[in-house]
């Protein structure tokens, strides 16, 4: 798993930074839904109604926020179902600096892994985890066949903090094959090598394997090229921001998140990685013995 080190590396520039070019109102920093929307905000937030929905999210349930960002999902749960409470698990600090800055009602949060962390004297109605899967797995987890016994953990992680009827809205970037050239190498070891260390993604066969007799998939869609569309609206809003990025973080700064953006954006546009978008309901039990 990304240690709180490798989450500091890239989350941790400034929150203020981030502000420059994610959503004004949730400050999502993950693949926004653009079927029907036509700016960054509506995206955003028709992303954040899929993810409650395929968790199943009532009104007033205790929902987890695994891989919580700036809170901005657990904002607009509590906006939008009466009487919810969310927490949610960061490994950064300032992200959850920020949370607890904001005092936003029935929303909690803190620094630290789903592997440390159990709910204490209740469970959780539902679930949500949009995009933290990939830090959970290392490239060297990887290269040992170790990232679906990762998985399966954290699966296992799931039904032990939830009730029965809980279920899981999961938002994942996975690959879908190895590299097809150069450019393709080189952006996937600057991602994860310079942008986002300690991580690894998953295949969906990966995930298929992790959830066997634990969940089932209910529903699940595809939206690679919605993520492409977004780092275009996010390196869009660096570039407007630019004279401001120089003047507080430097050409350093500037000049990765654009080399970022770009890689990418490339990788979504040619397939060699997809977004998942997933419901997971637990499973139940399908044998039947006769006496």
């Amino acid at each position: 798993m990304a240690t709180q080190l490798d989450i500091e590396s890239h989350y941790d520039v400034d929150n203020d930074f981030f502000s420059l070019f994610l959503d004004e109102k949730y400050r999502v920093y993950t693949c926004a839904v653009w079927e029907n929307a036509s700016n960054l905000q509506q995206a955003q937030e028709a992303k954040l109604a899929r993810i409650c929905k395929f968790a199943n999210v009532q009104n007033g349930d205790r929902v987890v926020d695994v891989g919580c960002g700036w809170g901005g999902l657990m904002k607009y749960i509590v906006e939008n179902y009466a009487d919810t409470t969310v927490h949610g698990l960061t490994l950064s600090p300032k992200q959850t600096q920020h949370i607890l800055s904001e005092n936003v009602k029935n929303v909690t949060a803190e620094t630290r892994s789903w592997e440390h962390y159990q709910p204490k004297n209740t469970k959780f109605d539902a679930i949500v985890s949009v995009c933290a899967l990939e830090h959970f797995a290392t490239v060297e987890d990887q290269s040992k066949s170790l990232q679906r016994d990762i998985y399966k953990s954290f699966f296992d992680w799931c039904l032990e903090v939830s009730t029965d009827d809980a279920q899981i809205g999961l938002q994942t970037i996975i690959i879908t094959r190895p590299p097809n050239n150069i450019t393709e190498l080189r952006d996937s070891r600057f991602l994860l090598e310079k942008v986002f260390p300690g991580s690894a993604l998953s295949s969906i066969s990966d995930i298929q394997a992790a959830i066997i007799d634990k969940y089932e998939i209910s529903s699940a869609t595809r939206i690679g090229m919605d993520y492409a569309r977004t780092l275009v609206e996010w390196k869009r809003n660096l570039e407007a921001a630019r004279s401001d990025v120089l003047g507080r973080y430097g050409q350093d700064v500037y000049d990765h998140h654009i080399h970022y953006l770009d890689a990418a954006r490339r990788c979504f546009e040619t397939e060699y990685t997809d977004l998942y978008q997933i419901s997971l309901k637990r499973a139940k039990p399908i044998r039947v013995f006769l006496g």
